[in-house]
């Protein structure tokens, strides 16, 4: 009767507590990455000012990389809308390169792996939701 009454009060108590939260995360795979050259650029946004370049990116990562599979995970986000732009800079100049037309030259994505016509995507394009964990798999664009 002991061991039961211990096994109920502590189950209503794990059950009870809504002030325990868990962190948001968010992890985003590239599968396709073919060359170890430059860096990974990913911008991590969280408004359409901050996507339209209106304001400074919510996060950003530059990371060596290599040939295959890249991923990364942002931790302890809050809940919200976000969009993701990632670029291989393959020269390391920092810089989305293009041609005489403005296309690029480098490899690109955008999250929910959105292009737009003669232009980027708008912002309904790539938004998305983090409550919780949220994942991308972006194809980058070569």
């Amino acid at each position: 009767m002991k061991h039961r009454l211990i096994h109920t009060l502590t189950a209503v108590f794990l059950t009870a507590v809504p002030w325990v939260a868990t962190a948001d995360s968010l992890t985003l795979t590239i599968p396709n990455v073919e060359s170890s050259e430059g860096r990974i650029m990913v911008q991590l946004l969280a408004s359409e000012a901050q996507f339209r370049g209106e304001s400074p990116a919510y996060g950003a990562v530059q990371q060596s990389v290599t040939t295959g599979e890249y991923r990364l995970t942002f931790g302890s986000l809050p809940a919200g809308t976000y969009a993701l732009r990632v670029m291989h800079d393959m020269d390391g100049d920092g810089k989305l390169n293009s041609n005489i037309v403005g296309m690029p030259t480098e490899p690109w994505v955008m999250s929910n792996n959105a292009v737009g016509n003669f232009g980027p995507p708008d912002w309904d394009a790539v938004k998305f939701t983090v409550d919780g964990h949220a994942e991308q798999v972006l194809t980058l664009n070569h």
